[in-house]
């Protein structure tokens, strides 16, 4: 038998060390190396907003009305009529996700912009300025590209083609810049433009309708689910002008325009809306609609104002004007006029435009505090042009999700939380006094909080024991209120 000899690992000994050793923690799925990014980093890596953008051609800045087909390098601004964001399939990982059809015009003319994009949001919405940078303009090869008020289009990719680029001013926006409606000359005018209710009477035919309108109310926005199983979004947004009301439905992604629109202040120009007439005009906002948010023409002033008297005519629960009346000075001066019910009214008719502070005497004939808080209608106010009700001092608002301060409620329809006040020569109807929070606290001897937490017992107790007695008011009148308001209340 052959000798064996030893292997080579038989001259080595393991080394072995005489401190101690740390156990290594197993890594769990919490706790495993990252890639040394943030998430917002990723998150503006992969969605971005913002993308830096210098021009390395020479542009030449011209209106709308001014482009032809063919390429030429060319800049413009506009406002954003209507876009509308089509999204496409590809399991590409470079291929655009989509485009967006945007509708620009300067008052000049209109052309249709094809925004192609693979991870750029734009959060555009109706009535943003936007500059365009772009090297080839065309006719539109198919119909449902371009409008006969927009004949023109050009096609850009920003993230992919460096000599093109679609700029949201946001922030920076010009109030006046290219809001002058297509068509419109000073003085004259504009074509196509109707009333709410010639719209309804058989206006919504013609090629071209215009109406003009301004916000009322918006309602809460509604989640549902398209035809090809996409989530979205509708909103409702109440219009009306002087002869009549409407409804006007955004949906997709142009529902987030109504976010800025303010009731009774935001005008708006719509140009060809869709629309279903039955009880109450139903509008739309389709492929061939315009949207021009508080355009520069005179009628927008007139509307604008008429809102507002509309809405000191009908607000639910009209704010106190803080510090507009010199109260301490008028409880504290030698001089104290006191006036009836009579002596106001013929003073106001002469007089409308003066501003002055008084005193009245009357008694409460009617108070339904119980009935109030028993339909959670004791507190109020108005947000979004949408009133709010509750036993509270807060609400949150269903368009908003903002927490509202509320205050005592002076007008309820078919009931009055102050039903009829009185003295020897006539009466103030419900809904027309404002009353300040000190007039409140004085007249109750409680605060708003301790009546909206109260129950319905002691409610009752205070009903009866205010009814029928005399109190002397410090008002305030001016013709920007439009009513009496109750600074103060003396026993």
């Amino acid at each position: 038998m052959a000798p064996q000899f030893p292997s080579i690992q038989t001259f080595f000994h393991p080394e072995t060390s005489n401190s101690p050793t740390r156990p290594r923690r197993p890594l769990s799925p919490s706790s495993s190396a990252g890639n040394g990014f943030t998430a917002a980093e990723v998150e503006n890596v992969l969605h971005p907003t913002v993308r830096q953008w210098t021009p390395h051609l020479k542009y030449e800045g011209c209106d709308i009305a001014t482009l032809v087909s063919g390429p030429r390098n060319v800049t413009f601004t506009g406002r954003v009529l209507n876009f509308f964001d089509q999204q496409t399939e590809s399991k590409m990982p470079k291929a655009a996700k989509g485009f967006i059809k945007v509708v620009l015009g300067d008052g000049s003319g209109a052309l249709v912009v094809r925004l192609w994009y693979a991870n750029m949001d734009y959060c555009l919405r109706l009535g943003h300025l936007v500059s365009v940078w772009t090297i080839y303009v065309s006719a539109g090869e198919t119909s449902n590209l371009t409008y006969a008020t927009a004949p023109l289009v050009t096609t850009i990719f920003p993230e992919r083609d460096s000599s093109c680029h679609f700029m949201v001013h946001g922030d920076r926006d010009d109030d006046a810049l290219c809001k002058t409606p297509l068509g419109y000359a000073e003085g004259q005018p504009l074509p196509g433009l109707m009333t709410v209710r010639n719209f309804i009477d058989g206006g919504c035919d013609i090629d071209d309708a215009k109406i003009l309108v301004c916000v009322k109310s918006k309602g809460p926005k509604k989640k549902f689910t398209s035809k090809k199983g996409r989530a979205s979004e509708l909103i409702k947004i109440g219009i009306f002008d002087d002869t009549a009301e409407a409804t006007f439905t955004l949906w997709g992604s142009v529902a987030e325009s109504a976010a800025p629109w303010r009731p009774s202040d935001t005008v708006l120009l719509i140009t060809s809306p869709g629309w279903s007439i039955d009880r109450k005009a139903h509008l739309s906002i389709n492929g061939n609609t315009y949207v021009e948010v508080d355009p520069c023409m005179t009628d927008v002033h007139w509307l604008r104002a008429f809102a507002q008297r509309v809405t000191k005519r009908d607000h639910v629960n009209q704010p106190f004007p803080v510090d507009f009346f010199n109260v301490k000075e008028a409880t504290s001066s030698e001089l104290r006029i006191r006036y009836t019910v009579a002596d106001i009214d013929e003073f106001v008719r002469a007089a409308p435009k003066e501003i002055f502070i008084g005193y009245l005497s009357v008694t409460i004939i009617e108070i339904n505090l119980v009935l109030l808080y028993y339909r959670n209608m004791l507190l109020c106010t108005e947000c979004c042009g949408l009133p709010l009700f509750a036993n509270a001092t807060t609400a949150t608002c269903r368009q908003c999700d903002k927490q509202i301060d509320l205050a005592l409620n002076p007008k309820i329809v078919l009931t009055t939380q102050i039903g009829s006040l009185i003295d020897e020569t006539g009466s103030i109807i419900p809904g027309k006094l404002v009353w300040s929070t000190e007039a409140w606290v004085q007249l109750f001897g409680r605060t708003a909080d301790y009546l909206a937490s109260t129950n319905a017992q002691l409610l009752s107790y205070m009903e009866k024991r205010l009814l029928f007695l005399r109190f002397t008011l410090v008002f305030g009148w001016s013709e920007d209120i439009g009513k009496l308001a109750i600074c103060r209340v003396m026993r």
